[in-house]
């Protein structure tokens, strides 16, 4: 008899979870299951305590109401903390406008009409958010120094500058192809080459430099390399 009455807490603990086996509690699919399941049951005894300490306090029905408020007072929290996330902390997106003014990127005016790309960065019920201008594209050319460019990519982690020259261009010496793909590095003087794919051929130090080649300055040395690289699809077309 004494041993019966030792298993009855565990029949009965047992009972609460039908759904758990050695299997389940085995796997951590199985042990996520059972601990929400210890701690609903918990929360439930705490509930019927709650209910019971204000009996002499409450009538019936604003104990059932106190009741149930403290035993949806989790999901009410964790609502409230989800929400408050969602609205008041800061993430960021992307959005692409058409200006309707002026934009100033990295020295060029680019014109009314120009597509921007920006990154934006706040929360969601600000009214003041941070906007920062990744890109932009004109279909009229604009200057940028003495080139004549399309659009340009900017990098807050680096001052290169990517830029879609407005055809054929002479960059400190070089023949550069129209097109995307040529970076310059912005000097108080103007712009300095870094890297495009040739439109013309080139002497350089005695050896001639083909038309499509890839040439590239040396960040360290500020030599010249040279590479011939397939283009991507949308590269400027090698000139007969």
């Amino acid at each position: 008899m004494k041993r019966f009455r030792q298993t009855i807490p565990l029949a009965l603990l047992l009972g609460l979870f039908p759904l758990s086996s050695r299997a389940d509690v085995g796997s951590l699919g199985g042990l996520a299951v059972a601990a929400f399941e210890i701690v609903t049951v918990f929360w439930l005894c705490l509930t019927v305590v709650v209910f019971l300490l204000l009996r002499k306090r409450l009538s019936l029905l604003k104990r059932i109401g106190a009741a149930l408020l403290f035993l949806v007072s989790p999901v009410l929290m964790l609502a409230w903390a989800l929400f408050k996330s969602y609205m008041f902390d800061d993430y960021t997106s992307e959005e692409t406008v058409t200006a309707q003014k002026p934009v100033l990127a990295a020295g060029a005016t680019f014109p009314v009409g120009s597509i921007a790309h920006y990154e934006v960065k706040g929360s969601r019920i600000s009214l003041h958010k941070q906007r920062t201008l990744l890109d932009v594209h004109s279909d009229q050319p604009v200057s940028l120094g003495k080139l004549r460019i399309n659009s340009i990519k900017l990098d807050e982690y680096s001052t290169e500058l990517q830029v879609a020259l407005s055809g054929d261009q002479l960059l400190d010496g070089w023949p550069c192809a129209g097109g995307d793909y040529t970076i310059v590095d912005p000097e108080p003087t103007g712009v300095e080459l870094r890297s495009c794919w040739l439109s013309a051929a080139r002497e350089w130090q005695g050896q001639t430099v083909a038309a499509g080649t890839y040439v590239t300055r040396n960040g360290e040395s500020n030599e010249w390399l040279f590479a011939v690289m397939p283009k991507p699809s949308d590269a400027p077309a090698d000139n007969p």
